[in-house]
Protein backbone atom coordinates (compact mmCIF):
# COMPACT_ATOMS: atom_id res chain seq x y z
CA UNK A 1 0.00 0.00 0.00
CA UNK A 2 1.32 3.48 -0.78
CA UNK A 3 2.27 5.69 2.02
CA UNK A 4 0.67 9.55 1.21
CA UNK A 5 3.83 11.77 3.03
CA UNK A 6 4.25 14.74 1.07
CA UNK A 7 1.70 17.94 1.74
CA UNK A 8 0.08 20.40 -0.75
CA UNK A 9 -1.16 23.24 0.44
CA UNK A 10 -4.32 24.91 -1.70
CA UNK A 11 -5.65 28.58 -0.43
CA UNK A 12 -9.48 28.92 -1.03
CA UNK A 13 -12.36 31.12 0.18
CA UNK A 14 -14.07 29.95 2.90
CA UNK A 15 -17.46 28.99 0.49
CA UNK A 16 -14.72 27.09 -1.78
CA UNK A 17 -13.51 24.97 1.25
CA UNK A 18 -17.28 24.52 2.19
CA UNK A 19 -18.62 23.44 -1.30
CA UNK A 20 -15.28 20.94 -1.50
CA UNK A 21 -15.90 19.59 1.59
CA UNK A 22 -19.82 18.95 0.64
CA UNK A 23 -19.13 16.96 -2.33
CA UNK A 24 -16.71 14.90 -0.78
CA UNK A 25 -19.28 13.74 1.30
CA UNK A 26 -22.03 13.68 -0.82
CA UNK A 27 -18.99 10.98 -2.36
CA UNK A 28 -18.47 9.33 0.75
CA UNK A 29 -15.25 9.97 0.85
CA UNK A 30 -12.60 11.75 2.97
CA UNK A 31 -11.46 15.48 1.72
CA UNK A 32 -7.84 14.33 0.41
CA UNK A 33 -9.35 11.56 -1.46
CA UNK A 34 -12.14 13.50 -3.40
CA UNK A 35 -8.95 16.46 -3.67
CA UNK A 36 -6.76 13.89 -4.97
CA UNK A 37 -9.71 12.16 -7.63
CA UNK A 38 -10.51 14.95 -8.93
CA UNK A 39 -7.22 17.01 -9.81
CA UNK A 40 -6.10 13.21 -10.92
CA UNK A 41 -9.08 13.42 -13.44
CA UNK A 42 -10.34 10.59 -11.59
CA UNK A 43 -13.92 9.52 -12.24
CA UNK A 44 -16.45 10.04 -8.97
CA UNK A 45 -19.23 7.98 -8.75
CA UNK A 46 -21.61 7.29 -6.17
CA UNK A 47 -23.40 4.22 -5.79
CA UNK A 48 -26.62 3.43 -3.51
CA UNK A 49 -27.43 0.25 -1.86
CA UNK A 50 -24.26 -1.58 -2.45
CA UNK A 51 -23.49 -1.78 1.37
CA UNK A 52 -26.79 -4.52 1.32
CA UNK A 53 -25.72 -6.30 -2.15
CA UNK A 54 -22.34 -6.91 -0.47
CA UNK A 55 -23.84 -8.03 3.00
CA UNK A 56 -26.30 -10.61 1.26
CA UNK A 57 -23.01 -11.95 -1.05
CA UNK A 58 -21.20 -12.37 2.08
CA UNK A 59 -23.74 -14.09 3.48
CA UNK A 60 -24.51 -16.42 0.69
CA UNK A 61 -20.90 -17.44 0.78
CA UNK A 62 -20.64 -18.07 4.32
CA UNK A 63 -23.52 -20.36 3.63
CA UNK A 64 -22.00 -22.34 1.01
CA UNK A 65 -19.09 -22.60 3.03
CA UNK A 66 -20.60 -24.05 5.95
CA UNK A 67 -22.10 -26.39 2.66
CA UNK A 68 -18.56 -27.40 1.73
CA UNK A 69 -17.46 -27.81 5.13
CA UNK A 70 -20.40 -30.39 6.24
CA UNK A 71 -19.75 -32.48 2.78
CA UNK A 72 -16.22 -32.20 3.48
CA UNK A 73 -16.71 -33.96 7.03
CA UNK A 74 -19.32 -36.25 5.74
CA UNK A 75 -22.59 -34.84 7.16
CA UNK A 76 -24.02 -34.50 3.90
CA UNK A 77 -24.15 -36.64 0.94
CA UNK A 78 -25.93 -34.59 -1.32
CA UNK A 79 -26.95 -30.60 -1.69
CA UNK A 80 -29.38 -29.31 -3.27
CA UNK A 81 -28.03 -26.01 -4.45
CA UNK A 82 -31.51 -24.56 -6.31
CA UNK A 83 -32.24 -21.86 -3.67
CA UNK A 84 -28.50 -20.64 -3.55
CA UNK A 85 -28.46 -20.38 -6.99
CA UNK A 86 -31.74 -18.73 -6.93
CA UNK A 87 -30.11 -15.88 -4.39
CA UNK A 88 -26.95 -15.32 -6.31
CA UNK A 89 -29.14 -14.88 -9.23
CA UNK A 90 -30.95 -12.48 -7.39
CA UNK A 91 -28.07 -10.81 -6.25
CA UNK A 92 -26.36 -10.41 -9.67
CA UNK A 93 -29.56 -9.13 -11.08
CA UNK A 94 -29.22 -6.50 -7.97
CA UNK A 95 -25.61 -5.73 -9.07
CA UNK A 96 -26.50 -4.93 -12.89
CA UNK A 97 -29.82 -2.73 -12.30
CA UNK A 98 -27.07 -0.98 -9.84
CA UNK A 99 -24.42 -0.54 -12.94
CA UNK A 100 -27.12 0.41 -15.30
CA UNK A 101 -27.95 3.35 -12.59
CA UNK A 102 -24.26 3.97 -12.27
CA UNK A 103 -23.72 4.31 -16.22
Amino acid sequence: MRKRNVTITVRCTEDEREKIKSRAAQHGLKLSDYVLRSAMGKKIVVVGGLDEVVRQLKALGNNVNQIARAVNEGRLQAVQLGEVRQALYSIYGRLGEILREVR
